[in-house]
């Protein structure tokens, strides 16, 4: 069985943390798990079973993210990929398969612009090069009912913002909309500021820098009927990175995790072992990217 540990640490005074799932003879490198925005590092724990039957999993609470320090929504995601760095250096691991959902694609992406040689693969669901303004104004439509002090309100938007429209057939739509409602509509008066900061910090950054990513092992993917970061925005992140593979899981949105749960953990962990993808039935076929694609400054 493998064990398990949590270690508290600092970056530049923002306190934060990880959970380490130990794996005692990996078979490839170990594996960051990075949430969404309101998501701690307990989020994914229902799909690491597969991943962590292969590699040592480590979950993380960057600044802002879970239980750890509350981020201002002035620090933006260079700071995240820097307190990133600081994690991997501190627990001496030159070399990592990173997997970025959502609010942490910028995060992980980049690490692996920036410092390549210790990305293994890169894997990123719910990706954009930028926000578009309609899912800006989705986000800050969030944005003001939390500050209203509105936890109905600030449910339905995030329904709203989260989930695809209901005409689309989505697997557990029912059940999913059902936790969706209660988990963002009991945000507690201390859960406000953390809640607040990271809606900001993704209405206000400004995108992907340019330049891509090269010498990486890449896969990007989203739900078919994603509604927030729709599937066009994926294929821009994985057109620029070299060699990327981009895919859609079927029968899901955003909320892929929730939706699809076993398929996702079954493509991420062949994907961290070096197994096709190809014949996975719930997969739309696979796009590959052999050139990066630079975003325009």
């Amino acid at each position: 069985m493998n064990t398990e540990r949590v270690h508290h640490l600092v970056f530049d005074r923002f306190g934060y943390r990880c959970r380490i799932v130990e794996n005692a003879a990996p078979v490839t490198e170990p594996v960051i798990v990075l949430g969404g925005a309101f998501q701690d590092m307990y989020a994914y724990q229902r799909l690491e079973a597969r991943w962590a039957a292969s590699a040592t999993v480590i979950s993380v609470d960057l600044p802002g993210s879970g239980a750890a320090d509350v981020l201002p929504g002035s620090y933006g995601f260079d700071f995240l990929t820097s307190a990133l760095v600081d994690l991997l250096d501190r627990l001496a691991l030159s070399r990592v398969n990173i997997f970025g959902a959502s609010y942490a694609v910028p995060i992980a992406y980049g690490l692996a612009q920036e410092h390549p040689e210790r990305v293994a693969r890169l894997a990123l669901v719910g990706a954009a090069p930028v926000y578009p303004p309609e899912q800006r104004a989705a986000l800050q439509a969030m944005a003001d009912a939390l500050e209203s002090g509105d936890a109905d309100a600030y449910a339905r938007m995030s329904i709203a913002a989260l989930l695809s429209p209901g005409e689309r057939e989505i697997h557990k739509r029912a059940v999913v909309t059902r936790v969706l409602a209660r988990t963002m509509g009991s945000v507690t008066q201390a859960g406000i500021p953390r809640h607040l900061a990271s809606t900001r910090r993704v209405i206000d950054w400004p995108g992907l820098r340019p330049g891509g990513v090269r010498d990486v092992p890449a896969l990007v993917f989203t739900g078919e009927h994603d509604s927030l970061t729709v599937p066009d925005l994926g294929r821009e992140v994985a057109a620029t990175i070299a060699g990327s593979v981009f895919t859609l899981i079927r029968g899901a949105d955003h909320l892929c995790h929730l939706e699809r749960p076993l398929e996702m953990s079954q493509l991420l962990e062949r994907f961290f072992i070096d197994q096709p993808l190809d014949d996975l039935p719930y997969l739309t076929p696979l796009e590959h990217h052999a050139r990066a694609v630079s975003l325009v400054p």
